[in-house]
This record gives structure tokens, sequence and C-alpha cells, in this order.
């Protein structure tokens, strides 16, 4: 029997997406207020047009969240059940791990990589160690493959 040990956060349509829709809408009407607060309490106007900044943040967000979503509901989520083989863990500035289960890798690192995904940054080594039973599914990337779910193993013991 698998057992869930990380399950990403990435939303679907759901209440909570409509919430999210709401804040967005919020945050775009109050686009004046906002500019005010940066250019006249703050006193930044002449470092950068908050116009500038205030779209290319809200582009930055925007495409990241259709890209992911995009991608998920159109069903390129690959799945793979195997053992864990080959773990590499290195730390220098931020820590970097990396694994196979079966013929497919899997490298993450806990600063790198976008925190919708697994990346161990709670360095739990109960799961990702050699020789465990997993089940994951991922979005294949060119460099990484992105850890969406990861399910472990757990043997009835009765």
């Amino acid at each position: 029997m698998f057992e869930i040990y990380y399950q990403s956060k990435i939303p679907t349509i759901g209440w909570d997406f409509y919430i999210k829709i709401a804040i967005t809408l919020s945050l775009i009407l109050s686009f004046f207020f906002l500019r005010r607060l940066y250019e006249d309490k703050l006193k930044l106007s002449n470092l950068m047009d908050f116009r500038l900044l205030f779209s290319l943040a809200l582009f930055y967000l925007t495409a990241n969240i259709h890209a992911y979503y995009k991608r998920i509901e159109s069903g390129k989520l690959v799945y793979v059940e195997g053992i864990i083989k080959e773990l590499d863990i290195s730390s220098s500035s931020s820590r970097s791990e990396s694994f196979k289960v079966g013929k497919v890798s899997f490298g993450y690192n806990d600063f790198g990589t976008s925190g919708m995904f697994f990346a161990n940054r709670a360095h739990d080594s109960k799961v990702i160690k050699e020789g465990n039973r997993v089940k994951i599914s991922y979005l294949p990337e060119e460099d990484d493959n992105l850890i969406f779910e990861i399910k472990v193993f757990k043997p009835n013991v009765k």
C-alpha cells in the first residue's frame, strides 16, 4: 500500500481558485492606492516607475501560474514506481539532492526549485533514501523532472 508523503499545492479549479481570482482582481483594483503609497509615503518614485514594477510583478506571477496549471491540466504528468537508487546529497550555499527511480533521474535544490514542487526542504531522510520504494508523479522538464507527488510504500503489518 502506498501512502502520500508529499503532494504539490498547485491550485485546481475549486473554491480556493475563485478566491485567488478575487484577490488578484482586488490587487488590480487597488492599483492607484498602492501607487500613492509607493510614491508618496515610501518616497520611492525616483527608483523605478510604479506602473512598470506593478506590471512586471503581475505578469511574472500570472505567467508562472498559468504555465504550471496548463501543463498539469493537459495531462502531461508522468508516473514512475520503483526503488530509490544512486542518491547523491550535496551542500554548499544550498542543499541539492539527486536520485533515480528506474531509469528516471530526479534532481532538485532547496533554493532553486520552485516552491510548487518537491525539493526536500525539511531535509527529511525518512523517505528519500536508498532502497525505499516510491511512486512519483512528475512533470518532465529539460534538465530536471519536477516532482508533483511522492507516495511511499508502507507494507501492511498485522
